[in-house]
């Protein structure tokens, strides 16, 4: 009943979202998961929920980052390099400025967590919020207030962008690589054997991952340290690990989506509503701040605004194909 329910929600919240890049649909399946478990359709615990916070979590990470040549990122981002890194920045002054400010006292030992956790969604995406998730084991609860009330803060947040954004040219549009290409236009079927060897080369990192930690007594490492054999070796070895991402990605979005699943099923729809205000004062004031300091140190260093790293993301279309 449980498999069921969960796979028919998953494959809903795709019919209903369509198009939309697939960090979007997070919040869709964390919430009818969470709205489905407190109704008693699905349980808050099961066998199911350990199997994939353990084997297919890691299991997506490398399938996510066949294409994190360090080399070609570098060399791809060029001038936009440096508002990246100050846009992160004004990520990490403006968490710390919030949790000054708003410590969200009423979160216990994981207002701290939360904070770490959405200041990495912030500057990597779902994937470092993943990460951060596991390494310092936030309850699931608070995880999906946390992913629920970001996404209504971020929704306000690009409104704003789309305002200021609106008074610049968009870039003209330019061709992607070869390895965008063919990631958009290798057609429906994805071959056999293509599938098999990404989950078979991302099986191999996760088992050294696991390997590695265990014998250097590194707990709840798992995670960073499979990122980092997978950015090494797409580094080391491009093409290889490149030709793999058309068929892992979008094996890992539907993994990511299925741990979503679970972090909704496993949460209290009343300790959501505990623990949202708090951190909506959060991220609001986290936002604020972040938006402030790369306005200023825009100005301060004379970035053109389609240059600012927020603003990436609208006026230039053809660089969403490196964002992860």
């Amino acid at each position: 009943m449980n498999k069921t329910t969960t796979l028919s929600l998953f494959t809903a919240s795709n019919e209903l979202e369509g198009d939309w890049p697939w960090h979007r649909y997070q919040i869709v399946v964390v919430t009818a998961c969470l709205a489905s478990s407190n109704l008693g359709i699905l349980s808050v615990d099961a066998p199911a929920y350990d199997l994939v916070l353990k084997f297919l979590l890691p299991l997506a990470i490398p399938l996510l980052l066949f294409r994190a040549d360090l080399r070609r990122v570098v060399s791809s981002t060029g001038v936009l390099l440096l508002p990246f890194l100050l846009g992160s920045v004004a990520t990490t002054i403006g968490t710390v400025v919030a949790y000054l400010l708003v410590p969200m006292r009423s979160l216990g030992p994981d207002s701290w967590k939360i904070a770490a956790a959405l200041m990495g969604r912030h500057i990597g995406g779902a994937v470092n919020y993943v990460a951060i998730f596991d390494a310092l084991g936030v309850q699931p609860s608070v995880l999906a207030a946390g992913l629920a009330v970001d996404n209504v803060i971020c929704a306000l947040y690009f409104s704003a962008l789309f305002a200021l954004a609106s008074k610049v040219p968009p870039e003209p549009s330019a061709s992607v690589d070869d390895d965008a290409m063919n990631l958009s236009g290798s057609g429906d079927k994805l071959p056999v054997l293509q599938m098999a060897t990404s989950l078979t080369v991302s099986f191999a990192i996760c088992k050294a991952a696991t390997i590695l930690t265990g014998y250097f007594g590194i707990q709840r490492g798992t995670l960073p340290l499979v990122t980092t054999i997978v950015v090494i070796s797409a580094t080391v070895f491009p093409k290889p690990f490149a030709s793999l991402a058309s068929s892992g990605e979008p094996m890992a979005v539907i993994l990511i989506q299925v741990f979503f699943g679970v972090i909704g099923a496993s949460g209290s729809i009343r300790s959501v509503m505990n623990t949202a205000p708090s951190i909506f004062l959060f991220s609001f004031v986290h936002i604020t701040v972040h938006l402030a300091l790369i306005l200023g140190l825009g100005r301060l260093f004379r970035f053109d605004l389609k240059s600012y790293p927020d603003f990436i993301i609208f006026l230039a279309p053809p660089l969403s194909t490196i964002t992860i």
